[in-house]
């Protein structure tokens, strides 16, 4: 490994404090982790620009963010205001769960695609189009 991709115990202890949530850091503001550290806030901000300690930040905030248990937390909350009698919460609960698919659309026309103008064959690529990319964005939480 370059010496360049690993942090110093003092960047390392940073970036346990970046990645803990924070109402939960200890200190609870940037400049008294600076103190705490013996750097400069410039020094802590230069940190957070050096391409190593972005990559392991980032690496450590997409397991937080990406974490089971999180994911879990989250539809646990929905579901409990579901039962509540939230409707939103119980929309998104249910298509979190995949348990509620978009509504199905027909969309019928006796016409030929080739009797159809290049406006009319447009316009009908364009609706499915959106249609697809709704029923995307509903599946996704």
């Amino acid at each position: 490994m370059r010496e360049e991709l690993i942090l110093t115990p003092t960047q390392q202890r940073y970036l346990d404090w970046l990645c803990t949530p924070p109402m939960e850091r200890t200190p609870n503001s940037k400049n008294r982790m600076a103190v705490e550290l013996d750097v400069d806030v410039k020094t802590l901000r230069r940190w957070e620009k050096k391409p190593a300690f972005r990559e392991q930040w980032q690496t450590r905030v997409d397991d937080i963010q990406g974490s089971p248990e999180r994911t879990q937390g989250v539809l646990d909350v929905l579901y409990a205001k579901a039962i509540e009698g939230d409707t939103k919460s119980a929309q998104l609960y249910l298509q979190a769960t995949n348990r509620m698919a978009p509504p199905t659309i027909e969309v019928r026309n006796d016409r030929k695609t080739s009797d159809l103008t290049d406006t009319e064959l447009d316009e009908l690529i364009a609706a499915m189009a959106s249609r697809e990319k709704e029923s995307r964005t509903l599946r996704v939480v």
